[in-house]
């Protein structure tokens, strides 16, 4: 990865995650990991991601895959990809082992329970590596 360029750019990150505590534990990781300076927007729902895409342009799409208004992993996956309109999607769930083969090898599907258990001091950098790998794609770097 190009440093100049890593410390120039801002990574803009949209998070589509209903869960408070789960927002806040990605946010804590990537910022306890550094390495890229981030601007992470929340929002609940797949229709709230959907307005702010509209307004906006973001370099990642970071989705749970149960959301108030998407509970089917399948839907909720064909939904975000379809309002990222090219945008890499990562999905960060609690499931990511049940719903990995069935949403097909084209994803990048975490285990938030692999990221956010508090017992290994390592896992903010590796969720932070997963995150540039995905990024990576949309900085071209």
């Amino acid at each position: 990865m190009n440093a100049v360029a890593q410390a120039t750019q801002t990574l803009r990150v949209l998070h589509v995650e209903d869960d408070f505590a789960d927002a806040m534990l990605l946010q804590q990781a990537l910022c306890d990991a550094g390495g890229y300076e981030f601007e992470l927007e929340v929002v609940r729902t797949l229709s709230d991601a959907k307005r702010k895409l509209a307004r906006r342009q973001y370099d990642l799409i970071i989705v749970d895959l149960r959301l108030p208004d998407s509970i089917d992993p399948t839907d909720t996956v064909r939904t975000a990809e379809k309002i990222a309109r090219g945008t890499p999607v990562l999905i960060l769930t609690g499931s990511a082992r049940v719903d990995a083969e069935a949403l097909g090898p084209h994803l990048t599907i975490l285990d938030k329970n692999e990221f956010f258990n508090g017992k290994d001091r390592t896992a903010s950098f590796r969720l932070m590596r997963k995150v540039q790998d995905a990024a990576n794609d949309a900085l071209h770097l």
